[in-house]
């Protein structure tokens, strides 16, 4: 890693980090020596170094009618580490507080296009671990295996995850009985599915997708989830 870098990293820009470089190697120095060290103009010279000075890593001596500018040592370097460190303990707790209360809050993300649409089921697989169980109400429409990312069954298969399924009775005429699948069928004169549109709750998600759209939108937060779910079983549990 070069110096200049390094020093950035450490919490000088890039001018101030060549300047001070440049203060190192050639000891007391006028701005127009600065300038021509390190090819930086005078005004960018003047505008940083005052942040050199209060960094406490450059010093203004007197000589003559000059004001000459001297580099301090480079174990100067550790004080700023130092000072970073102890800023960093202040606010550490503020930080971890606002990561915690994070999971509190509801994340939405929202999707589009037959892409966006397939996101979901590649996230719900990704979420999911071996075993997992998901709810889904189905779309009234035929078969959407256009949205399906094309390694999805096989993907979800493999972690054996397990499904309970409402849908309408035109879906339901359509699929074979399978193990890991439960499947009610809603009464066609609710309406439910006169909107051509998908929910699937997955661990502490839950995804809308309305294919008239082409949209998804994704609703992340673990009570919100659990509601959801409640609701799905006591309807299921109904029909």
């Amino acid at each position: 890693m070069q110096i200049t870098e390094l020093l950035r990293r450490v919490g000088l820009g890039k001018n101030e980090a060549d300047m001070y470089l440049a203060l190192l190697e050639t000891g007391p120095a006028t701005i127009s020596d600065i300038s021509k060290r390190t090819g930086l103009h005078r005004p960018i010279v003047y505008k940083h170094l005052p942040a050199l000075q209060e960094q406490g890593l450059v010093t203004v001596m007197r000589k003559g009618e000059r004001n000459l500018f001297v580099a301090e040592p480079p174990e100067r370097l550790e004080r700023l580490l130092d000072d970073v460190r102890g800023q960093l303990q202040i606010v550490l707790p503020g930080l971890t507080e606002s990561f915690h209360a994070r999971g509190k809050r509801p994340t939405v993300k929202t999707l589009e296009g037959k892409k966006g649409i397939k996101f979901v089921f590649e996230d719900l697989v990704r979420t999911l671990k071996r075993g997992d169980t998901f709810y889904r109400y189905s779309s009234a429409n035929k078969n959407r295996d256009e949205y399906l990312p094309p390694t999805y069954r096989a993907a979800r298969d493999a972690k054996q995850l397990e499904r309970f399924v409402i849908t309408s009775q035109v879906r339901a005429s359509e699929k074979s009985p399978r193990m890991e699948r439960a499947m009610k069928i809603f009464p066609k004169e609710y309406g439910l599915f006169d909107f051509d549109v998908t929910q699937v709750v997955y661990g502490s998600k839950v995804a809308f997708i309305d294919y008239g759209t082409e949209t998804a939108t994704i609703i992340e937060n673990p009570t919100f989830a659990a509601y959801q779910t409640a609701l799905f079983r006591a309807l299921y549990d109904r029909l």
